[in-house]
């Protein structure tokens, strides 16, 4: 093995790190009859039962199909393969327990993955249960997140050994481990030193006060050469040591392994009460304890905790369910948080994909707090509004949505998420000074992994899919037509971030802080 660590004088000490070009994957042995909800598994599944509805769709095409969607959907239910998975109970159905109540204990992490994106190399190693923990304590030293590897080991001491020590030798044999030094800061990091708020992307954002550093829904990308050399993925690195990790829903990009393992194993996690793991939401608590995670904290909805000096409050999720109303098994949800995160200087809160079903809408959920508390300085919403048919579900990333949708719905269009004008209600109802689009990816890294719209000018608009965050500007600025036929603007200002920008400043004001090496290149 490559000697770790060598000290050059009395200040400077070479460490060793993998690779920013080097990109990491679990695998799940998905065992389930069905599928687990850490895999893709149940969508996949669901989509060989409705197979019918595919084939039609590939020789009519999708609109067709959507035109057709309820008579499509009710031959498939009608079928032997659909009897295979539910019992009817009139013009309706329940599916197995086997179907809604997947037996974690079937889907283990077994594999850990590792592509270099410049040489092309890539390493696969299997990991045994007992061995996560171990394991996980090596990828995040390397990542570092624990001052490299003389931070290795729950002492600070320890060298990797056993299946650690034989995966570090590979890792170091196969060229994606470099050798740096770690005296003074790099350019990035000086740069985020005043940053209060930092967007990294999609969903990621990393909260800083003066005595807490927090970062939501941590989803990591490697740098590759397919991106521009002056904007390239900002790692969670470059913010030093992150006290809390907030996990919002279990939607896999919210709740990745591959992102978490980058942390310490008693990294702080806080995590939606989840319950028994279904077909649609996974146990995060335990998924997260399975990977060698020793502090995880379940935080029920009108629940605070104390993080430094910040505060943050779960608040409840609703929206993101197979419709905007009822459903088929309504115990069966995708279950999650919101959060406010208060600090001694500003106050935000993280809606993420919410917006409304059956059991409530997170506007409501703004107004209550504003009322009991007051107003919030910024309000991250999604925006996407994913305006959809049914049928369409089939075609997406979560097709296992498509048996809890009932058939009265069918022929109903849903909205599953916030769309712009939804995102300003809900700003306007938190009393905020500051309303930031989000979670529908803004960089290069996230729409050729198949995340939000291309946003260099090369991409077009689904805007009742993917809209551009400017919509969310244009929403605002034509609010009302007000009776001298003007059009009213909302109280709300809308700030678009770019992947990598941060704010300083907060709350009278902010200024935009951007980092060397991570500055929006599209204009």
């Amino acid at each position: 093995m490559a000697r770790a660590i060598r000290r050059i004088g009395k200040a400077t000490r070479l460490m060793q790190t993998i690779d920013p070009y080097v990109a990491l994957a679990v695998g799940y042995d998905d065992r389930t009859r069905f599928g687990s909800p850490v895999t893709m598994r149940p969508s996949e599944s669901v989509r060989k039962v409705f197979r019918p509805v595919i084939e039609h769709a590939r020789e009519h095409g999708l609109d067709a199909v959507v035109e057709a969607g309820p008579l499509l959907l009710r031959e498939v239910v009608g079928s032997r393969e659909f009897a295979g998975i539910a019992s009817r109970a009139g013009r309706e159905w329940r599916l197995n327990n086997d179907v809604l109540y997947p037996d974690p204990r079937l889907a283990r992490p077994r594999l850990l993955s590792f592509e270099h994106r410049k040489s092309g190399r890539r390493l696969r190693t299997t990991v045994d249960p007992e061995a996560w923990p171990e394991v996980h304590a090596l990828v995040a030293t390397l990542a570092g997140q624990a001052g490299g590897l003389a931070g290795f080991g729950p002492n600070g001491r320890a060298a990797p050994g056993g299946r650690a020590r034989g995966l570090l030798d590979a890792l170091v044999n196969a060229g994606m481990v470099v050798t740096g030094s770690d005296d003074g800061c790099p350019k990035a990091a000086r740069a985020l030193d005043r940053s209060q708020v930092t967007f990294v992307g999609h969903n990621t954002v990393v909260i800083r006060s003066g005595a807490a550093r927090l970062v939501i829904d941590p989803f990591q990308f490697s740098r590759s050469p397919e991106y521009p050399d002056a904007y390239q993925p900002l790692a969670l690195s470059a913010f030093g040591r992150l006290d809390t990790v907030l996990i919002t829903h279990s939607h896999p990009d919210h709740f990745d392994a591959a992102s978490l393992l980058r942390l310490p194993p008693d990294t702080p996690v806080i995590v939606p009460n989840s319950g028994p793991e279904t077909l649609l939401c996974a146990d995060m608590s335990a998924r997260l304890r399975e990977l060698g995670f020793t502090n995880v904290t379940t935080l029920n909805w009108w629940s605070s905790i104390q993080i430094g000096d910040a505060r943050v409050h779960a608040l409840p999720f609703y929206g993101e369910q197979p419709t905007d109303e009822t459903t088929l098994h309504p115990e069966i949800r995708n279950r999650g948080n919101t959060y406010i995160v208060e600090t001694a200087d500003f106050s935000a809160a993280f809606v993420s994909d919410s917006g409304r079903d059956a059991f409530g809408d997170v506007r409501s959920v703004a107004s209550r707090w504003h009322a009991e508390h007051g107003p919030v300085d910024l309000v991250f919403s999604g925006y996407r509004g994913w305006i959809t048919y049914p049928v369409q579900l089939l075609f997406s990333s979560v097709g296992s949505y498509l048996p809890f949708v009932p058939p009265d719905l069918w022929a109903a269009r849903c909205r599953l998420m916030n769309g712009p004008d939804e995102a300003i209600d809900l700003a306007e109802r938190f009393g905020a000074h500051y309303l930031i689009p989000y979670g529908d990816g803004g960089a290069p890294w996230y729409w050729s992994a198949g995340l939000g719209p291309r946003l260099d000018g090369t991409g077009t608009e689904d805007v009742d899919f993917d809209p551009f965050p400017e919509r969310v500007v244009d929403a605002a600025s034509r609010r009302i037509r007000l009776p001298g036929g003007l059009d009213g603007r909302s109280p709300v200002r809308v700030v678009v971030l770019r992947p990598g920008d941060s704010l300083a400043g907060l709350p009278a004001s902010f200024e935009t802080v951007r980092a060397p090496g991570h500055e929006w290149p599209f204009g």
